[in-house]
């Protein structure tokens, strides 16, 4: 089988959907198997990036299509025209279509949704992101489109708020990057120095946004004698430390450093640095809703995100309980690899082969 896969969001360097797409297709080209990998990017300034890819391993393995045209012009083409995907990108057997567009084909279909955050937080969403997704999903609940959700809470969305028929969505859980791990203590101090950081401090990655709810944990941590400390753009308080944007290479040390790691967000499709602070050997709480609990499972503590006081007791609880809620955590979050992903994902490919 000749699958192709829309990789073009992968010039967003920086962007989950760009880590997900990358993650994910590095990992299937890596798995041993019969079927071949044609890799599409339909891009203009971007065209360098995914070209000098293409001569490295693993993405050598797969047969490449770079169409030099902006992104706009490819979404007018795919989304509005209804142009085939195989008039751009040659012949394949299935096509797995990245997060923005859900084009015509002539051959079966997959794709991956992430979240349903332009539904239930529209305000928090870009207005041309919005429309794109709002078009993409109105297809979706009309087409036979194999659906792959990040979560069992995505899952459930697409069920009851799209009337999509949960025959139709298989849930396959992202992985962590094998970059995440518990740091040693020269890194830790190297990135402590860095930045100025206290001893001890609460940390959170996020930007102040509604959906993110850092309002409400500012106002938690400001009443507990350990300071905050936010990777994001905003702050709150005297007790709060903005860190601004913090580079990839230094956030597993960061998560090494926190004496506990906060997430109290109102809704995740997938919440990635809840496992990434756990794999970093660090305490976690995390709220009660959506996706997180059943990615926290028992190793992390778990508060109401709409109160603050639950949010206070919930750090309270992850200070006493730390050493215990790390050993759950490394352990919790070792289940979730790509190479797991990438075997799922195959399994999902092979069955719509089957048929």
């Amino acid at each position: 089988m000749k699958i192709a896969i829309d990789v073009s969001q992968m010039a967003y360097e920086g962007t989950g959907v760009a880590r997900y797409t990358r993650e994910l297709v590095a990992a299937l080209l890596s798995l041993p198997t019969k079927h071949q990998f044609l890799l599409w990017a339909g891009t203009l300034r971007q065209k360098k990036y995914f070209r000098d890819l293409s001569y490295r391993s693993p993405w050598n393995k797969a047969e490449w299509k770079i169409v030099s045209l902006p992104p706009k012009l490819v979404g007018i083409a795919l989304n509005t025209l209804n142009i085939p995907f195989e008039t751009l990108s040659g012949s394949y057997d299935l096509l797995h279509t990245s997060d923005w567009s859900e084009p015509a084909s002539h051959a079966p279909k997959v794709t991956t949704v992430h979240d349903l955050v332009f539904l239930k937080y529209p305000e928090t969403v870009d207005p041309l992101i919005r429309a794109t997704q709002e078009r993409r999903l109105k297809r979706l609940k009309s087409n036979s489109t194999t659906i792959i959700a990040d979560s069992e809470c995505t899952k459930n969305d697409l069920v009851e708020l799209c009337g999509i028929s949960k025959e139709r969505i298989t849930v396959v859980y992202p992985g962590i990057s094998p970059d995440y791990k518990s740091q040693s203590t020269r890194e830790i101090e190297r990135v402590k120095t860095k930045y100025n950081l206290p001893a001890q401090f609460i940390l959170s990655v996020g930007t102040q946004e509604p959906r993110k709810n850092l309002a409400r944990l500012a106002e938690a941590a400001s009443t507990l004698n350990i300071p905050l400390v936010l990777v994001g753009r905003h702050g709150w308080g005297d007790k709060t430390q903005t860190l601004g944007f913090v580079p990839d290479s230094d956030l597993p040390a960061l998560y090494s450093a926190a004496t506990v790691f906060a997430y109290p967000s109102l809704y995740e499709g997938f919440g990635f640095p809840v496992l990434e602070a756990m794999t970093c050997g660090t305490a976690v709480v995390t709220s009660n809703v959506s996706s997180l609990p059943e990615l926290a499972g028992n190793a992390a503590v778990l508060a109401d995100p709409l109160s603050v006081d639950s949010i206070k007791s919930g750090i309270e609880q992850a200070i006493k309980s730390r050493e215990k809620l790390i050993k759950l955590g490394i352990t919790r979050a070792q289940r979730f690899t790509w190479a797991r992903t990438a075997q799922q994902v195959m399994e999902v490919y092979d069955k719509i082969f089957e048929k």
